[in-house]
C-alpha cells in the first residue's frame, strides 16, 4: 500500500515536470520488477558490470555520492562510516581495473575530474595520483594488494552486504517516504505556483 503512494508519487512528479521519457522508463522498470523491492544485485550489477568496466567514472561517483547523501541522513554513524570506506575502495577498483585493461587515460581523466574531492576525503589518496606514472603498479608495495583477486572478492562482498543492510526496509522506507513527501511538497507548491490548484 505504501509503496504504491510512492509510487504514484513519483508518476505525478514525472508527469508534472514533463519528463515523458523517463516515465516511459519507470514504467517499464516496474513492470519488470520481478521482486517488487530492492534489488541488491542490480546495485552490484550497476557497479561492477556497467559503470566500472564500461569506464563510466562520472556516474560511479554520482551513483556513490546518492548513496552517501541517503547513508547521512541516517542516525546510524556506523553505516556513514562503513560507507565511506566503501566508497574508497570502489574508486579504488575502478583505477585498478582501467590500468589492468590498459587504459591509464581513463585513470588520468579519473583523477582529472575528482581529484579535488579525492584529495579532501578521510581516506588517502596521495600515493594513488603517481599509479597511473607507475611502471607495473601490480607489483609495487603500496599497491600490489589491490590487484589481487582475493582484494576484488572481499571488495565485492563487502558491498553486497552492506546495500542488504541498507535496504533493509527498517532503513530505507523511513528515508524514501521523506523524500517523497518532499517532493510531493515540491509538486504541490509548483501546482499553487503554476494556478493550477488553490491555497
Amino acid at each position: 500500500m505504501m509503496m504504491e503512494y510512492a509510487e504514484e508519487l513519483v508518476r505525478e512528479f514525472l508527469v508534472f515536470r514533463g519528463f515523458t521519457n523517463t516515465l516511459e522508463a519507470y514504467e517499464t522498470e516496474l513492470r519488470t520488477d520481478i521482486g517488487k523491492g530492492f534489488q541488491v544485485d542490480k546495485i552490484l550489477d550497476l557497479i561492477f558490470s556497467v559503470y566500472v568496466p564500461k569506464f563510466q567514472g562520472e556516474k560511479l561517483v554520482a551513483l556513490l555520492g546518492f548513496f552517501k547523501h541517503y547513508v547521512s541522513s541516517s542516525s546510524e554513524t556506523a553505516l556513514v562510516s562503513t560507507l565511506s570506506k566503501l566508497e574508497a575502495s570502489i574508486l579504488r577498483f575502478y583505477v585498478v581495473y582501467a590500468l589492468q585493461s590498459n587504459r591509464r587515460d581513463k585513470v588520468v581523466e579519473f583523477f582529472a575530474a575528482n581529484g579535488a574531492e579525492l584529495v579532501q576525503s578521510s581516506q588517502d589518496w596521495t600515493h594513488w595520483f603517481a599509479i597511473p606514472y607507475t611502471k607495473n603498479p601490480q607489483t609495487d608495495p603500496e599497491f600490489r594488494t589491490f590487484f589481487s583477486k582475493e582484494w576484488y572478492q572481499a571488495l565485492h562482498l563487502s558491498v553486497r552486504n552492506f546495500f542488504s543492510e541498507i535496504f533493509n526496509a527498517t532503513h530505507i522506507l523511513h528515508s524514501i517516504f521523506s523524500l517523497l513527501f518532499y517532493v510531493y511538497g515540491v509538486i504541490v507548491d509548483s501546482y499553487v505556483q503554476c494556478g493550477l490548484l488553490n491555497n
